[in-house]
């Protein structure tokens, strides 16, 4: 009986306690808050190029059309591997085959042919080959390009870098408000971010097939960015 008089003592002693500090934690004022967003970028050089080749083959016979569509894509195929590109990074996308039609003299639509189109997607992890890649898709019988695009295999040092960059900007713009308020960053209450996301760099169509019978087809890869935002609530002195 005695143990339990002591543990309600005990108990009560505590909770009164806890009533006063909360008591006390209500009178004093909060501290003020800055808040402050930051922007950063960071910047990485592209290591990868992914060229969409084109292949378009029409003639009067459906197995001609085919037959000269296979026979070009096949010898591209050949081409690209000649400079090193591995098969796993060599794909057909987007294969079509249809007819084309004409008005007769009795003004109805009648098949005059068939069309294929073939698309060849080729990863190069060798970035200096981009341009060979494109000249020898061309000579190998290629008539379109339809797409290139740089981008960078590693993206996390781009990340770090550009949220580093965020979280200075930040900082730097609270330092100049809070001092020409007279006041002193002691602390920080809340942080969120939000970062994009890195964008390939695209060459289109009309770029590509300028290039078409050059001796050599010179591309530049360029650089890419990523931008990343800081929110801060900054802590300022009383």
């Amino acid at each position: 009986m005695l143990n339990l008089k002591r543990l309600a003592l005990v108990f009560g002693a505590i909770m009164m306690l806890a009533v006063g500090t909360a008591a006390a934690a209500e009178n004093v004022p909060a501290r003020p808050l800055l808040s402050v967003d930051g922007q950063g970028t960071g910047t990485a050089t592209p290591d990868i190029a992914t060229v969409t080749i084109g292949v378009v083959s029409h003639a009067s016979d459906a197995g001609k059309a085919q037959n000269d569509n296979a026979w070009k894509s096949d010898q591209i195929n050949k081409a690209v591997k000649g400079l090193g590109i591995d098969s796993k990074d060599i794909q057909t996308n987007n294969y079509s085959f249809q007819p084309t039609y004409q008005m007769n003299t009795n003004h109805k639509n009648e098949i005059n042919g068939y069309t294929v189109n073939n698309s060849i997607i080729v990863v190069v992890r060798n970035i200096k080959l981009t341009g060979k890649v494109i000249d020898a898709a061309l000579q190998a019988g290629a008539n379109e390009i339809n797409s290139l695009d740089f981008s960078a295999s590693n993206t996390r040092t781009v990340r770090k870098e550009a949220l580093s960059n965020a979280v200075q900007d930040a900082r730097d713009k609270a330092d100049i408000i809070a001092q020409n308020l007279g006041k002193r960053i002691v602390g920080i209450q809340n942080v969120s971010e939000s970062t994009g996301y890195m964008e390939s760099r695209r060459f289109n169509n009309a770029m590509l097939m300028s290039a078409k019978g050059a001796a050599d087809t010179a591309i530049e890869p360029g650089s890419l960015s990523l931008s990343a935002r800081v929110h801060v609530d900054f802590i300022l002195s009383d």
